[in-house]
């Protein structure tokens, strides 16, 4: 797994993290089984809001995962600073939520 990108911007109303990775050791066959097991972690509590997007790109051979954290500025009532915190450990429980998942899907193959 290389991570490529992970920044926090600020948009006009919402604070957005943005990570972006690529793998090139999971399979195409296991890259549906790899979006089944992260699903948990968009689906968690409602805020802050999260979306991942994963596609597997045949010319490359490899995996790429584009993840979306979005805080609102104005609903937070943590400084901004805290909320960067947030979003930020969010991104990454997402990353240590797809090595745990690669390993087990590892072991299973």
């Amino acid at each position: 797994m290389i991570i490529e990108n992970i920044k926090i911007t600020r948009q006009r109303i919402t604070l957005l993290g943005e990570l972006k990775l690529f793998d090139d050791e999971l399979s195409k066959d296991n890259c549906e089984e790899m979006v089944g097991r992260l699903v948990s972690w968009k689906l968690g509590p409602l805020k802050p809001t999260r979306h991942f997007e994963m596609v597997y790109n045949k010319e490359k051979k490899q995996v790429e995962v584009d993840v979306y954290v979005t805080v609102s500025i104005q609903e937070s009532s943590e400084s901004h600073i805290d909320t960067v915190k947030h979003i930020f450990n969010k991104l990454i429980e997402f990353i240590m939520l797809y090595e745990n998942e690669f390993e087990a899907i590892s072991k299973k193959s």
